[in-house]
C-alpha cells in the first residue's frame, strides 16, 4: 500500500490498486476468521508506527516522509477499524439502509420513499456491487454477514477523502502535516468509514467539489470541468445535501466568467460551463425528479423522525445557538441525543464520539475533549484571521464553510431534534477549518506570537492523534 502513495503513480492506478488491496484484505480476514485478532494487531501496528515515525523524524525531519506516514497509518487504521467493527455497531438507521441495499440486490429501486428509501441510490448500488462480488467468494448466507460487506464502500471513500485533503493542501500550497493529521485521526471519520450508510461517500464528494472547484478556477480545462461536474452529479446521486455547495461554486464560476469577459476570453469559460451543466444537471437531478413524479417528494425533503422524544425543541434559540454551556462539557462526557440542546457543545463532543458512549476509563475521553477544545479554539482563530485575505481560493473555502454552517443551522431550526445536531452533517467544515489552520501556521509560525502557538498546536495535535488511535483500540 505504501507504494501507492508515490507521486509518480497515476491516480487511476492508485484507485484501482487500493480497491484491490481492500477486497483482498477483506476476503482473507473473513475466509480465515481473523476478525477477533484485528483489534489487538491494530494496537501493535499503532505502537510500532509511533515508534518508527518518532525515531525516523528524530534523526532527520522530513515533511514528505511524515505525510506518507500519516496517510499510510490513516488508511491502515480505517481498514482495521472497519474489519473488526460489525455493521450493527454505532450505526445510524441501519435497518433502513440495509433494506435499501436489499432492494438493489433484488434488481430494482425502492418502490416507495418511506424510511431511508427517499435517498438517491449511488451508495446502495455500489454496496450491492461489492456484495455481488464477495457473496459467492465468501459463501455468505447470513443477512448481517452479507450487509457487512457494504462497509467496504464507506471505508474506501473515507480513505479517498483523506487523499483529497492531501491534494487540497498541494493545490493551496499549504504544508500538509497539520490538515492531514487532523483529518486522518479524528475519531468520527473512522466511525463513518465503518458504517452502512451514505455519510462517508457524501463527505468524499463534497471534498472533491472543494478540490476541483479550486482547480477549475485556476484552469477551465476539460478534465477539471468533467471531474467537477461528476463530483456534483454523483454527490447528489448519493445525497441531495451535496447541492448546498452549488452556491459557493456557482459564485466562483460567475467570478471566473466576469473576469474572462474583461479579458475577452469568455468563449472558453462559456464552453466549460455548458459542459459542466450538460453532465451535472441530468446526473444530479434525475433521481430527485423521479421521486417528485412518483411520490410527490420535494427536492429538499428530509425524513422527519418526530419531535416527541427530543428535548432540544423545548429550549430557546439563544440557548441552542448563541450560548456555550461549558458546565456540560464533562458532565456528561458524551452526547445525549435525547437531552442535549446546544449545537456547539454537541458538535464539540460529536467530532470525537458521535452520538455514542463507551465503557472505557474516563480519563481518555476527558483528555480528548480538552485537546480537541484547544484545537477547535485555534481553528476559530485561524478562520477569523483568514477572512481578511484576498486569495480567491481561500475565499471560496471560507464561503463554502459559511454556507455549510448556515445550511446546518437552518436544518436544526427546521428539525429541532438531538440527532440533527450530529457532526456527520457538517464534517466538510472540519476539513475546511483544518486547511485554514494549516495555512495560518504556514504564514505566521515564524512571527513572534506565531512560534509558541505553532509549537503548542503541533504538540497538542500529536498527543490528540495518539489518543484518538488508542481510543479505537479499546472501544
Amino acid at each position: 500500500m505504501f507504494s501507492l502513495l508515490s507521486e509518480k503513480t497515476s491516480n487511476l492506478i492508485k484507485i484501482f490498486g487500493f480497491c484491490l488491496i481492500l477486497l483482498v484484505v477483506y476476503i482473507l480476514v473473513y475466509l480465515f476468521n481473523l476478525q477477533d485478532c484485528i483489534q489487538f494487531s491494530l494496537f501493535l501496528f499503532i505502537v510500532l508506527s509511533a515508534l518508527t515515525v518518532g525515531c525516523s523524524l528524530h534523526r532527520q525531519y522530513d515533511s514528505e516522509k511524515l505525510v506518507a506516514y500519516i496517510l499510510f497509518i490513516g488508511f491502515v487504521v480505517r481498514i482495521g477499524y472497519m474489519l473488526y467493527t460489525p455493521c450493527t455497531t454505532m450505526g445510524h438507521d441501519f435497518e433502513g439502509h440495509a433494506a435499501y441495499i436489499q432492494n438493489m440486490l433484488d434488481g430494482h429501486l425502492p418502490e416507495s420513499n418511506e424510511d431511508q428509501f427517499y435517498h438517491p441510490p449511488l451508495f446502495y448500488f455500489l454496496s450491492a456491487v461489492v456484495i455481488f462480488i464477495l457473496k459467492p467468494i465468501l459463501g455468505l448466507t447470513n443477512e448481517i454477514d452479507i450487509i457487512n460487506c457494504a462497509r467496504l464502500v464507506s471505508c474506501f471513500f473515507s480513505c479517498m477523502t483523506l487523499y483529497c485533503v492531501k491534494s487540497l493542501c498541494t493545490e493551496l500550497k499549504i504544508k500538509k502535516p497539520i490538515p492531514l493529521a487532523l483529518t486522518a485521526f479524528l475519531p468520527n471519520f473512522f466511525f463513518m468509514g465503518a458504517r452502512v450508510n451514505n455519510d462517508a461517500i457524501v463527505v468524499f464528494f463534497m471534498t472533491m467539489i472543494l478540490l476541483y472547484s479550486i482547480r477549475w478556477y485556476k484552469e477551465q480545462n476539460r478534465k477539471n470541468t468533467v471531474i467537477l461536474a461528476l463530483s456534483f452529479g454523483l454527490g447528489m446521486m448519493s445525497k441531495m445535501s451535496v447541492a448546498v455547495l452549488a452556491i459557493p461554486t456557482g459564485l466562483l464560476m460567475l467570478y471566473v466568467l466576469a473576469e474572462s469577459i474583461k479579458t475577452r476570453t469568455s468563449s472558453k469559460t462559456i464552453k466549460s460551463l455548458f459542459l459542466f451543466g450538460f453532465i451535472c444537471i441530468p446526473l444530479g437531478l434525475a433521481y430527485p425528479i423521479r421521486n417528485l413524479i412518483l411520490f410527490d417528494q420535494p427536492f429538499t425533503y428530509v425524513l422527519d423522525v418526530g419531535s416527541g422524544i427530543f428535548a432540544s425543541e423545548n429550549y430557546s434559540f439563544i440557548q441552542r445557538f448563541l450560548t456555550f454551556p461549558i458546565t456540560r462539557m464533562f458532565n456528561p462526557v458524551y452526547n445525549d441525543v435525547f437531552n442535549d440542546y446546544n449545537i456547539w457543545m454537541y458538535l464539540l463532543k460529536g467530532g470525537l464520539f458521535g452520538e455514542f458512549s463507551f465503557d472505557i476509563p474516563r480519563a481518555i475521553p476527558v483528555s480528548l475533549l480538552i485537546l480537541y477544545s484547544i484545537i477547535s479554539l485555534f481553528m476559530v482563530i485561524s478562520v477569523i484571521w483568514s477572512l481578511r485575505t484576498d486569495n480567491i481560493s481561500i475565499n471560496y473555502l471560507e464561503l463554502s464553510g459559511i454556507e455549510l454552517m448556515f445550511a446546518y443551522i437552518a436544518f436544526n431550526i427546521r428539525y429541532p431534534y438531538g440527532c440533527t445536531m450530529d457532526f456527520r452533517y457538517i464534517a466538510p467544515v472540519f476539513i475546511i477549518n483544518s486547511l485554514l489552520l494549516g495555512r495560518f501556521f504556514d504564514l505566521n509560525k515564524d512571527k513572534k506570537y506565531g512560534k509558541p502557538l505553532y509549537h503548542v498546536t503541533s504538540a497538542v495535535i500529536s498527543i490528540f492523534s495518539l489518543l484518538s488511535l488508542l481510543l479505537l483500540c479499546i472501544i
